[in-house]
């Protein structure tokens, strides 16, 4: 081959190798736990199950770390406004009943 040519095809196989290499690294991330199976064993006859095994693949994913505690404040602002003594038109209505916008005594005194 002439040095020119060579000069061409270098760039390329190093391409086509670092494109080769790539899935191999990442199957290499995987934890062994996630990619061994669960075996079973038998022994004088009684099928044993790998229990251990199969309640860390069922398990739920870990949960992310809680969010740093709120201030006082902001806890407060998120809270519903039933918790917060505000007033709730539908609520108010539900009480009053028939008497809504009649009368100040309700239909079903508060309990």
């Amino acid at each position: 081959m002439s040095v020119p040519l060579m000069a061409g095809v270098r760039p390329a196989l190093a391409l086509l190798l670092l494109m080769a290499l790539a899935p191999a690294r990442a199957d290499a991330r995987k934890t062994p736990d996630d990619t061994a199976p669960c075996i079973e064993v038998q022994v004088n006859g009684e099928r044993i199950p790998a229990w251990d095994c199969l309640q860390r693949k069922l398990a739920p994913a870990p949960k992310p770390a809680r969010s740093p505690a709120l201030p006082e404040a902001e806890r407060l602002m998120r809270q519903p406004g039933n918790q917060l003594m505000q007033f709730n038109l539908e609520g108010t209505r539900q009480r009053m009943g028939d008497a809504f916008g009649r009368s100040v005594v309700p239909q079903r005194p508060a309990r």
